[in-house]
């Protein structure tokens, strides 16, 4: 069987792009053999990408958003500095990309690849969350937000494919999925068992961006005065933050199996992205979700779930209360859904190629 090479760009921003991809990019291998990914990311995506075994061409990394104290700093900040990181990612593609060898590309949100994928007429397909972004709270950001959505609006009209997860217009390219989450190692006991968790236990993450130090730093002191004596926490602080271990509560940095702790905990405590929410809804695990303020996408998770940023003042309450629910009924997911779709995108640009 000849090999199909194509390649599958990643968005860097966090991990929750990194962790639907690798997801997407197994289910797609489980069905097709012949298929070949070269995934194009920077970091923290990078790491996980690499960790979970696939071949990866280092990309500049996106901007973060400005933030202090979890709440996010103007939005023409974050745009200014998107601009010039789609200036950089342009210069790195033209220079590296080859096009005739990788003859599709699969895009989580990675803008400057599609851009180039479609400028060499290459099928394209693209994951989203929604389509227009809404960050902008001040006059300033709100004209060169609108000016960037239109961009984008523009640019996906163009795409062969449009996967999306929130909001999205009906057009004849887009179809909606649901949650993508990776496929835990083993059943919850086996991985409580060999993660060495005795007690019951809560899992905090911070993400892939620096912006979850308040919530990890919040979570920490409110377990300390919990005082649960059948408890333990284990904070996984992500790339870009840090965690001093302390008495019950034991860190780590970065993890590729995430979900795998997200499974085996009792609690999950998280920033209001996707990618570790998805998880713990579709694992039965219960999940405090605070965002950061003025996070448009964060915030709209969050309230779906009954949270807000100003609960993060109650985590003395929150942590009890959720800890003590037990195991709840698992959500499926749009797994299988979304490798159907992306497989006949694939077979159907193979037969017109």
């Amino acid at each position: 069987m000849e090999e199909r090479s194509g390649y599958f760009a990643v968005h860097s921003q966090g991990l929750g792009h990194a962790t639907r991809s690798v997801a997407l990019a197994r289910g797609l291998m489980g069905l097709r053999e012949d298929l070949y990914f070269l995934f194009l990311a920077g970091s923290p995506a990078l790491d996980l990408i690499v960790s979970s075994g696939f071949d990866a061409l280092t990309m500049p990394p996106a901007p973060d958003f400005p933030s202090e104290g979890g709440v996010l700093g103007p939005a023409w900040r974050w745009y200014r500095e998107y601009v010039r990181y789609l200036g950089v990612a342009r210069r790195f593609m033209r220079k590296e990309a080859d096009w005739d060898y990788y003859r599709f590309l699969i895009s989580d949100s990675e803008l400057a690849s599609v851009r180039e994928a479609v400028r060499h007429k290459v099928p394209t397909a693209l994951i989203v969350n929604e389509f227009a972004r809404d960050f902008a709270r001040d006059a300033l950001s709100r004209p060169v937000e609108a000016l960037g959505n239109f961009w984008f609006s523009r640019l996906a009209r163009r795409v062969d494919l449009i996967l999306v997860t929130d909001r999205g217009p009906s057009w004849p390219n887009v179809r909606r999925i649901g949650p993508i989450v990776r496929s835990p190692s083993g059943p919850r006991e086996k991985l409580r068992e060999d993660l060495v968790l005795r007690k019951k236990t809560i899992l905090v993450t911070g993400g892939g961006t620096a912006i979850g130090d308040f919530l990890l730093k919040a979570a920490v002191e409110a377990f300390r005065s919990v005082n649960r004596e059948d408890a333990s926490m284990v904070v996984v602080s992500g790339p870009k933050l840090k965690v001093d271990p302390a008495p019950g509560v034991y860190t780590y940095g970065f993890l590729p199996n995430l979900q795998d702790f997200v499974l085996a905990a009792d609690l999950v405590i998280t920033l209001a992205g996707k990618g570790t929410v998805n998880e713990a809804l579709a694992f039965g695990t219960p999940v405090i979700a605070i965002p950061p303020r003025g996070h448009a996408e964060a915030e709209r998770n969050a309230a779906a779930l009954g949270y807000r940023f100003e609960d993060v003042a109650r985590l003395r309450e929150l942590i009890p209360e959720k800890l003590d629910l037990g195991r709840l009924p698992p959500q499926s997911t749009g797994n299988a859904e979304a490798v159907r779709l992306l497989n006949d995108f694939l077979e159907a640009k193979s037969a017109t190629s």
